[in-house]
């Protein structure tokens, strides 16, 4: 800051503003790449709770009412089946992606038992993984 007579300060100099701008643009440069993996870990996150919900209500919803629910995976949705008609649905990010390739599908049975692949693995483009267990 320059001083004026009298002994006041006035203002604040060009290079002491691009010196601000530098620290808050370093700054920044550090934050935000940090802020979208958090993003696109919540999703995953978020994906895999809500998968593994589904499944649990599948198999509840089977056992209670004494009826096969029948589940799959397609256009980036779980979709539920009882007596072949859609009976939930769940979307899922298109930045995820659902393996195994095939089955993409499970049948809850009702006695409890769930037949399909072991797992269905959800996986973000950075490589993140939820895993869920039939």
């Amino acid at each position: 800051m320059r001083a004026v007579s009298g002994g006041r300060q006035r203002g604040v100099t060009l290079v002491e503003l691009i010196v601000v701008m530098v620290i808050i643009s370093i700054a920044l440069a550090m934050v935000v790449p940090s802020l979208g993996n958090t993003y696109e870990n919540w999703m995953l996150r978020s994906a895999g709770r809500r998968t593994a919900a589904l499944f649990r209500f599948a198999s509840d919803t089977a056992r209670r009412e004494g009826t096969n629910l029948a589940g799959y995976y397609e256009n980036h949705r779980f979709i539920l089946l009882r007596n072949g008609a859609v009976f939930r649905e769940l979307e899922i990010a298109p930045s995820i992606v659902v393996r195994p390739e095939k089955p993409r599908a499970a049948v809850f049975l009702k006695t409890g038992l769930v037949i399909g692949p072991e797992e269905f693995v959800l996986e973000n483009d950075r490589g993140r993984r939820a895993v869920i267990k039939s």
